[in-house]
């Protein structure tokens, strides 16, 4: 006898038995009644052996099929209880959550991922800091942190998170080898921090550089704004930061503050598919009540 090669076919026999006839049975699994039978048929050939004696009133099970419907009861109930748990798992606040964001939003973000953390700690909160997007689709994440334009997925849940504004700065170390620029005449006399290609478009100050800096003058180029701001903390070059890290940080100086500056949006993203689960709901929470009371 050859191996079953399809489960649902158990499931649409054993819902056949519990309901006796193919009508009924059609009903309960919302499909056609000729594809119950089709199916029935297609499994009693694989097992080369009767399940069912067809009369007038319906179906009823033969010797073979009671044991095999012995089986498919145990598969209902499994998968029931499979559904349960999964149900369960989504309205308690224990268990994994994934968090991907850029590294360069880490420093802006740890206040309120220490916060959820503190609130909710039967949830292990990992954060995965990737350049490239992952796919919240393909469960390679549950929620995101993304910086610029809006996403427009169709199946994403889009929520504003808040906006930041940058601008450039130096530290203490370079000042003191080449100067403040005093007018932006005099940023040739300079050298700056710049994003490698393929990245700038996403960073607004990386892009200003671009378009507006030699490229002599870019001493250093990088895939991360945590990077970048490493580089100027370094004294390496002028380079762009959000204004709330850079008071936060000592030694470092604005450049030209009045007149060049960008802002900065970020975006709260879920799927819709995992959007209304409890730990997913609690970690926007959490996220959306930080950032508007900041």
């Amino acid at each position: 006898m050859d191996k079953i090669g399809d489960w649902q076919d158990i499931h649409i026999a054993y819902i056949v038995a519990k309901q006796g006839t193919l009508t009924a049975a059609a009903k309960v699994l919302n499909i056609h009644h000729s594809t119950v039978l089709r199916r029935v048929e297609q499994l009693e050939q694989q097992l080369n052996t009767r399940l069912f004696h067809r009369h007038a009133r319906g179906y009823k099970v033969t010797e073979a099929g009671e044991k095999l419907l012995q089986v498919g009861k145990g598969i209902d109930d499994a998968l029931g209880q499979l559904q349960h748990s999964i149900i369960a798992a989504d309205s308690t606040l224990q268990g994994r959550l994934l968090l991907t964001t850029v590294s360069g939003a880490m420093e802006m973000l740890s206040p309120a991922c220490l916060q959820f953390q503190q609130q909710h700690p039967h949830v292990q909160l990992e954060i995965i800091l990737k350049q490239q997007k992952l796919r919240l689709d393909h469960g390679q994440a549950h929620v995101a942190i993304r910086a610029g334009v809006k996403p427009t997925d169709p199946d994403y849940v889009v929520q504003p998170l808040c906006s930041r504004r940058a601008g450039l700065y130096a530290s203490d170390e370079y000042v003191a080898r080449y100067g403040l620029p005093n007018s932006i005449a005099e940023l040739p006399n300079h050298y700056f921090v710049g994003g490698v290609t393929g990245f700038n478009d996403t960073v607004p100050y990386f892009s200003w550089v671009d378009k507006v800096i030699d490229s002599k003058q870019v001493c250093v180029r990088v895939s991360e704004t945590a990077e970048a701001t490493r580089s100027i903390y370094q004294g390496l070059g002028i380079g762009g930061m959000q204004h709330a890290i850079a008071k936060r940080t000592m030694n470092m100086q604005p450049i030209l503050e009045s007149e060049l500056y960008w802002q900065l949006d970020f975006w709260l993203v879920t799927h819709v598919s995992v959007h209304r689960t409890a730990k997913v709901q609690a970690l926007c929470q959490v996220f959306k009540h930080y950032f508007s009371a900041e």
